[in-house]
C-alpha cells in the first residue's frame, strides 16, 4: 500500500488528500499539521476567487491552476454542495486609484466583464479605472469541513516545521451582517486596498498587509482604518454589524512552489511533492494544485514497485 503524509491542513493540504484519495482510494493518506479548522489561515480568509499577490509565479501557471478551480467553485455553487460549502456566484466591481492600471489577465476566465465607464467611476472617490464581473466565493470554514467530512481527516495533531520563506499578515472584518450588499468592491489605493465580499452568511471587509510581522492580535489603528475605507466607497455599511474580526498569516515566497523532489534519508529515497507559498489567492489556486499534486502522486506510484516499496511520500502544503 502507497503511503501518502501530506502536512498542512489549510485549503492546500486537505484539497490535495481529497484529490488523493479520489484518484488512489487504495492508497492511505494522513494530515498532520499544527492546526485545523477553525484555526488555520484559511478560515479568516475572503473564499474569493480572484488572483492575488502570486508574485513571479508563471502566467500560463495561473490560469491552469486558478480555471480550474474556478471550474470548481462554479460547480459547488450550483448544486446542493452550496448549503454545505457557503459557495455562491457574486458580482461587483474593481476599481483602482492609478489611471494607468490595466484589465488583468485572467479577464478571459471570468464571465460578464466589461472595463467601467468613466461615467459609471465618478461616484467613487479617487478611482481612475475600473471593471465589472461575476466570480465565485465560497465559506471557507464551512469549506474545510465539507472536506474534512469527504476525506474523513485523520486529524493529528503534532506540531510541525513552517517550510515557508515568509509571511504577509492580512487583517481583515469577517462576518459582518449587512444581508443588503449583493455585489463585491475591491478598492485598489494608491497606499493600500479596502474589499467588500458579501457570502451568503455575511460580509468580509478588509484589510490590511504587512510583510514579515507575525503579529496575530487585532489592530485599533488597522480595525479604524478599514471601516474608514469601506464605508468611504460604500456608504451603506455604516450600519454593518460587525460580529467579529480577524487577523491571519499569508504564506509568502516569489512565486508558488509546486513541484516533485526526491531525497535521500539516512539511505532512502523519500518523494516529496512540494506545494505552497500560495500568497493570497489558497482559495483561487487550491483544487487546481490539488490536482497537479494528485498527477505528481500517480506518477510516483508508476515507478518501479521495488523503488517504491516501503516508501512514503512526504506532502509539504
Amino acid at each position: 500500500m502507497v503511503k501518502v503524509c501530506v502536512i498542512g491542513a489549510g485549503v492546500i493540504g486537505l484539497s490535495s488528500a481529497l484529490r488523493i484519495i479520489e484518484l488512489h482510494p487504495d492508497a492511505e493518506v494522513i494530515v498532520i499539521a499544527d492546526k485545523f479548522s477553525p484555526v488555520t489561515t484559511t478560515d479568516v480568509s475572503g473564499g474569493f476567487w480572484e488572483p492575488h499577490l502570486l508574485g513571479d509565479t508563471p502566467e500560463e501557471k495561473i490560469r491552469q491552476w486558478s480555471g480550474r478551480t474556478l471550474e470548481h467553485m462554479t460547480l459547488l455553487a450550483n448544486t446542493d454542495c452550496a448549503k454545505y460549502t457557503g459557495a455562491s456566484v457574486v458580482s461587483g466591481y474593481q476599481m483602482s486609484a492609478d489611471p494607468n492600471t490595466k484589465a488583468p489577465f485572467w479577464t478571459d476566465l471570468v464571465s460578464n466583464f466589461r472595463v467601467l465607464t468613466q461615467d459609471e467611476l465618478k461616484d467613487y472617490k479617487d478611482m481612475k479605472f475600473g471593471f465589472f464581473y461575476t466570480t465565485v466565493m465560497l465559506e471557507p470554514q464551512m469549506y474545510l469541513q465539507w472536506l474534512m467530512k469527504r476525506y474523513s481527516v485523520k486529524s493529528l495533531f503534532i506540531r510541525i516545521l513552517l517550510w515557508l520563506e515568509s509571511y504577509i499578515r492580512f487583517i481583515l472584518f469577517a462576518q459582518a451582517r449587512a444581508p443588503w450588499i449583493k455585489e463585491f468592491g475591491i478598492f485598489v489605493l494608491q497606499d493600500g486596498l479596502a474589499y467588500i465580499l458579501p457570502s451568503s452568511s455575511y460580509v468580509v471587509m478588509g484589510g490590511v498587509e504587512y510583510r514579515g510581522d507575525w503579529n496575530t492580535e487585532v489592530s485599533s489603528k488597522d480595525k479604524k482604518l478599514i471601516w474608514e475605507n469601506c464605508t468611504k466607497y460604500v456608504p451603506s455599511l455604516t450600519e454593518a454589524v460587525i460580529d467579529s474580526d480577524c487577523v491571519g498569516l499569508r504564506p509568502s515566497r516569489p512565486s508558488v512552489r509546486l513541484e516533485l523532489e526526491t531525497v535521500n534519508l539516512k539511505g532512502k529515497i523519500m518523494p516529496i511533492i512540494h506545494n505552497y507559498g500560495h500568497g493570497g489567492a489558497g482559495v483561487t489556486l487550491h483544487w487546481g494544485c490539488a490536482e497537479e499534486v494528485a498527477h505528481l502522486v500517480t506518477g510516483i506510484i508508476k515507478m518501479d514497485s521495488s523503488t517504491l516499496k516501503g516508501k512514503t511520500i512526504l506532502s509539504k502544503m
